[in-house]
């Protein structure tokens, strides 16, 4: 009979949804944690859930110090799980970038990780994965509280956290007081607002009596950050401290201070990022401390929250939980530096 026919079918849907369930059971057993975070070192072939699937890396740029080691960590675990990753450099190109988030849905891919050149501007392109069905992984830069509904979770470092880190740094190292600038990375990339915003928040927190003086945009770039120190440096002749949004900006701002024959020390520097010129300098006494990021833990926690989310099937509107994926993030300075070297970018 119909009814009987109706009760068959129900009875192995039901079968087949308890055994992908036992399936997605069995392989969190295996590989998860007992904080539900994927294990990277039980890894150690295709992972059913993940094998066969495609992962879109999109990435802001390929050429900075820290990108490297932070792609080829996340590329070497995902692709050993068994998924194929594509990876797109958006070269600091928010319009190239949002290009290529359409290039990648072109493809069919069963998920998205992206290190967005502007949270706010890619927010169209997003929208649009959202709308056909793709999860996006929001990696190192997250998106405004109300846009976090398109996206499926965040991976990386809490960088206001890393900003209030930094100001604690500077106030201490000034006494409460002085005049500071703040070397920034790209303009309206969360990171660069966001470390801002800490720093700028940390130091209204603490009552101190640092005035932040100025603040310039660099595209994360060494050279540049010399030229804004040199020009610091006959501007504001009474600056007392800088903090560089990464370690190679504290660094440029350094090689500025040499030149003009500044004493060691007397201008502070604080960073973000424990990179290997960064504790070199921290080691030497020259820079107060940075904010360890290291770039093999970001591309491990992309990683893990990507498979993660292939595992479970995750598909938009659900996120994963917790949505927040956060970095460790250890302070380094003269006193714990040995530990840190020699560093990795």
């Amino acid at each position: 009979s119909a009814a009987e026919t109706t009760a068959a079918a129900e009875t192995t849907v039901a079968a087949e949804e308890t055994s992908t369930v036992t399936e997605v059971e069995t392989v969190a057993e295996s590989i998860f944690d007992e904080n539900g975070d994927v294990d990277l070192s039980k890894i150690t072939g295709p992972i059913e859930g993940v094998e066969g699937k495609k992962v879109a890396l999109l990435w802001l740029t390929t050429t900075c110090p820290y990108c490297t080691p932070c792609i080829n960590e996340f590329t070497k675990w995902v692709e050993l799980a068994g998924a194929k990753v594509t990876l797109y450099d958006a070269q600091v190109d928010v319009n190239l970038q949002s290009t290529q988030i359409d290039d990648a849905l072109a493809t069919n891919p069963d998920i998205i990780d992206l290190v967005a050149v502007d949270s706010l501007a890619i927010m169209p392109a997003v929208k649009k994965a959202f709308e056909a069905g793709v999860p996006v992984v929001m990696d190192h830069t997250a998106v405004a509280k109300e846009d976090e509904k398109y996206t499926i979770a965040y991976a990386g470092p809490d960088t206001y956290l890393e900003g209030q880190i930094a100001a604690e740094f500077m106030h201490k190292a000034l006494g409460g007081k002085g005049k500071v600038g703040i070397i920034e990375g790209i303009a309206g990339q969360e990171a660069q607002i966001n470390r801002s915003k800490g720093f700028e928040d940390k130091l209204k927190e603490l009552g101190s009596g640092i005035e932040v003086v100025a603040k310039q945009a660099t595209q994360w770039d060494k050279a540049t950050a010399t030229k804004i120190m040199e020009d610091w440096l006959v501007r504001y002749p009474d600056i007392a401290g800088v903090f560089g949004q990464d370690d190679t900006l504290a660094v440029g701002a350094w090689v500025a201070m040499q030149e003009a024959g500044i004493e060691p020390g007397k201008i502070k520097l604080v960073g973000v990022g424990a990179s290997k010129e960064g504790l070199e300098l921290i080691q030497k006494g020259y820079m107060e401390g940075t904010v360890s990021q290291i770039p093999s833990n970001g591309g491990k926690k992309g990683a893990q929250v990507v498979i993660k989310a292939l595992i479970l099937g995750i598909k938009p509107p659900q996120q994963l939980d917790p949505y927040l994926n956060l970095m460790e993030l250890p302070i380094v300075d003269k006193n714990n530096v040995e530990e840190f070297m020699p560093g990795e970018w």
